[in-house]
C-alpha cells in the first residue's frame, strides 16, 4: 500500500472530497455523496462531480479495502525521521530511579 493510505485502505482524497473523516462508513459516504451531487450537479459543475463520482467509486470498491486488510500499514517518513532520532538518544532515568530499583526487595521463590 502506498504511504497515503489511511487504516481503512482508501485514499485519504475520497473521505475528503466528500468532507468525510477517514473512519467514514459506505452508508455514511452514500448519504454524504448524495448531498453533495445535489449541491453542485453534473450540468454545473462538471469537475467537482467528476472529483465527488471518483470518491464515491474509492467507496464502493472492495479492492482497497481487502488490500489494507492483508498488508500492514506502510510507515510514513515523518515517523521514520522520529525513530531515527529516538534510537539516537535513548532514554535515560533518572539517578533517584536508579537508586530505588538498586534498593527494591527482591521476590524470592521458595
Amino acid at each position: 500500500m502506498a504511504d497515503n493510505m489511511p487504516f481503512n485502505g482508501l485514499p485519504p482524497a475520497a473521505h475528503l472530497a466528500l468532507g468525510l473523516p477517514a473512519t467514514a462508513t459506505p452508508e455514511e459516504a452514500r448519504a454524504a455523496y448524495l448531498e453533495a451531487v445535489r449541491q453542485h450537479p453534473p450540468d454545473r459543475e462538471p469537475e467537482r462531480f467528476r472529483e465527488l463520482h471518483t470518491a464515491m467509486q474509492a467507496f464502493c470498491d472492495p479492492l482497497p479495502l481487502a488490500e489494507s486488510a492483508f498488508q500492514p500499514p506502510q510507515p510514513r517518513a515523518a515517523l521514520e525521521a522520529i525513530i531515527v532520532a529516538a534510537a539516537s538518544r535513548p532514554p535515560r532515568l533518572p539517578t533517584r530511579v536508579l537508586l530505588a530499583l538498586g534498593n527494591a526487595p527482591q521476590d524470592r521463590d521458595g
